[in-house]
């Protein structure tokens, strides 16, 4: 508690405590020492607004504190309740919370003494503060202290010391009235009996009649014990998240020994590992010096060899070098002949053959050892986690589907935090197995391309050094149970006639080719509606009005390749078309202004058709399966609005009903 006794200023025990409207105190000496002059310009802007504010905060503080002085400080330059100080001389900023404060021509010494803090420290700082020159003794010589009653008839304040040695209880001084002093009203001098719930001071009974006549009141007492069990509740609560911090701060306390155990314990790791590596290191040394002697054993054994042959050849050249030079000595000339075409040949081919036979000689080693990928392998030695992360938490509040899309998003686990990554997984809408979508280090994530009126289930993991860690909570994600689409404008094209419009609904085609237009996302799943409304026609064209695969042909009608499932109508009749083959004739046309209707049914797989909202036809197509567009191909001046994501007729809905 002594931080709350001493100054945040002089950091000494407070003396001649002042409260400030924010609530903070201040000594006296440091709160004269911090104002500041305010100049005349500063007055009108600054007076009326920011300081009624701060004018009602100072009045809340001061009741707080057990500070009241009348219906508020004079010192306190703002609006109506101190009419008298139309401007501000002196501002003071509160070194604690910086608010800035603009007081009178008093300036910091007509802030009202913060009696309770002067109180708590005497009680507790082991000090007497001297007390202002109005609540002071005026008997006592040398240092003052505080008085505690008024002779009425004397008009003299005196300590208890004072008053029992100069106003005694007895003899002729017995009849005069000792008030003890205590919280009294500035504008009357009289205690306070009274608390306005309106302005949040104590006030008497003279204040009532000029002041708070139409304010709600109550007895002094009264309100005191609620601002008291005020008070004691929230100091409660504030008792109990002090208890909660200090088993915060042991359990800091206690990991500390953890958290040594836990390095010593790495550390011994550490030199485990690295000693470990050491002992692999001289295994490897010992296997390569043993690889290099033997390769110079081998070396030596082959230059051996080689010595050996090399030493052969050269004994039987040497032989027959001195056989022949023998030879030569020979007087018979006809004996000499007998053998002298041979010595010459033989010596020939010794000649010729005695160094081509012989191999190279041996090399030295032009091997070195290469160690940079193991001095690499030591560089990128770290740390890594030994347990695997927690269980991430789904943001429910973040998660939503749009459309064919989603989003979801995900809170990091508590505890261990240490994360690599995310898995996010989803289903296939139907119930199925599960699979990644998404494996990286950001906790939200938009996946594209969902089916229409499915329902999602999906889950995320985290992962680390150590492993992945457990699946947070299943989440499920609705996507729209109506498609919205409009036409790809890919499919527009200058040369081929086919415009797409702004907006991606209409579409007009101005050759005499029919052009294919499909929409911006495929179909394959749920019960899906939309209508074609005809703006131009003119009785001659060949539009047609279905589905197609993605690469159907873009130039033909739609329905003359197996990819595209279509209606052709002209203004009397209509035909089913699919790869090339025309059937189930129904009559009925079209003219401008009409809409042609397609109900895709992707649970029974099958295609209707409508004019105005009235079946045209029977079932036009059936086993139906996987992704499809809508799709229209238009020519000679048609144009269509596409109008998505409608009911399905009620007509055309029973016969899809009736089928069943």
């Amino acid at each position: 508690m002594e931080e709350e006794l001493r100054c945040f200023i002089c950091k000494e025990f407070y003396r001649e405590p002042v409260l400030l409207p924010c609530g903070h105190a201040l000594c006296r000496i440091c709160a004269v020492g911090l104002q500041t002059h305010v100049h005349e310009t500063d007055n009108t802007s600054t007076v009326t607004t920011d300081y009624q504010e701060a004018d009602k905060a100072s009045v809340s503080s001061e009741t707080d504190s057990g500070v009241v002085c009348g219906s508020r400080p004079n010192s306190y330059a703002g609006a109506t309740a101190a009419t008298a100080y139309s401007s501000a001389a002196f501002s003071i900023t509160c070194p604690l919370c910086n608010k800035q404060v603009y007081l009178d021509d008093n300036g910091a010494e007509g802030l009202p003494p913060f009696r309770v803090m002067r109180t708590i420290v005497e009680r507790f700082g082991g000090i007497s503060v001297t007390p202002p020159a109005e609540e002071a003794c005026q008997m006592c010589e040398g240092e003052r202290r505080a008085a505690i009653v008024r002779c009425e008839q004397c008009s003299v304040r005196y300590c208890a010391s004072c008053r029992d040695a100069w106003h005694p209880t007895r003899g002729p001084l017995a009849q005069h009235e000792l008030r003890a002093l205590g919280t009294t009203c500035n504008d009357h001098g009289s205690t306070p009996i009274l608390y306005c719930n309106t302005c949040l001071v104590p006030i008497c009974q003279s204040c009532v009649a000029e002041r708070h006549s139409s304010h709600e009141t109550q007895q002094l007492s009264s309100a005191a014990r609620a601002h008291k069990t005020e008070l004691s509740q929230t100091l409660h609560q504030l008792s109990e998240e002090a208890k909660a911090m200090t088993e915060y701060i042991q359990l800091v306390k206690g990991s500390g020994d953890k958290i040594n155990e836990s390095c010593e314990e790495l550390e011994v790791q550490i030199d485990q590992a690295c000693a470990e590596i050491t002992r692999a290191i001289e295994r490897r040394r010992d296997e390569l010096i043993r690889a290099a002697r033997n390769t110079r054993s081998q070396a030596v054994t082959n230059m051996r060899s080689l010595t050996s042959q090399a030493a052969q050849k050269l004994r039987e050249a040497t032989a027959l070098l001195h056989f022949s030079i023998e030879a030569l000595k020979e007087s018979d000339h006809a004996a000499f002949l007998q053998v002298g075409r041979i010595l010459s040949a033989r010596a020939q081919d010794t000649t010729s053959g005695l160094r081509s036979s012989l191999d190279a000689p041996p090399a030295p080693s032009a091997l070195t050892l290469d160690i940079e990928p193991v001095l690499r392998t030591v560089k990128t030695m770290n740390f890594i986690e030994c347990i695997p992360p927690g269980a991430p938490e789904m943001a429910v509040e973040a998660c939503a589907a749009r459309g064919c899309s989603c989003t979801l998003a995900w809170r990091a686990p508590h505890a261990p935090r240490a994360v690599r990554g995310y898995v996010l997984e989803l289903d296939d809408g139907l119930g199925g197995p599960f699979r990644e979508v998404y494996c990286g280090r950001e906790t939200v994530c938009t996946i594209d391309g969902l089916h229409y009126a499915s329902l999602y289930s999906a889950r995320v993991k985290a992962f680390n050094g150590a492993g992945e860690g457990p699946y947070s909570e299943v989440i499920g994600l609705q996507t729209s149970p109506v498609a919205w689409f409009t036409w790809d404008a890919r499919c527009a094209s200058a040369e081929g006639g086919l415009a797409i419009g702004a907006d991606g609904l209409v579409a007009r085609a101005s050759g005499w080719q029919p052009r294919v237009a499909l929409a911006d996302q495929p179909l394959a799943r749920g019960l899906h509606y939309w209508r074609l409304r005809i703006d131009e026609y003119d009785g001659d064209a060949d539009p047609a009005f279905g589905i197609a695969r993605a690469d159907v042909a873009r130039d033909k009608m739609l329905g003359s390749d197996a990819l595209g499932w279509a209606m052709y109508i002209d203004g009397v009749r209509s035909w089913f078309v699919h790869g090339g083959a025309h059937g189930g004739r129904a009559a009925g046309g079209i003219a401008r202004g009409c809409t042609v209707g397609v109900l895709l049914d992707l649970a029974r797989g099958t295609l209707r058709f409508a004019v105005d909202d009235v079946p045209q036809g029977d079932v036009a197509f059936t086993g139906l399966r996987g992704a499809l567009y809508p799709a229209v191909s238009l020519n000679r001046g048609v144009a269509v609005t596409l109008q998505p994501g409608l009911p399905p007729p009620p007509a055309l809905l029973a016969d899809a009903l009736a089928d069943d």
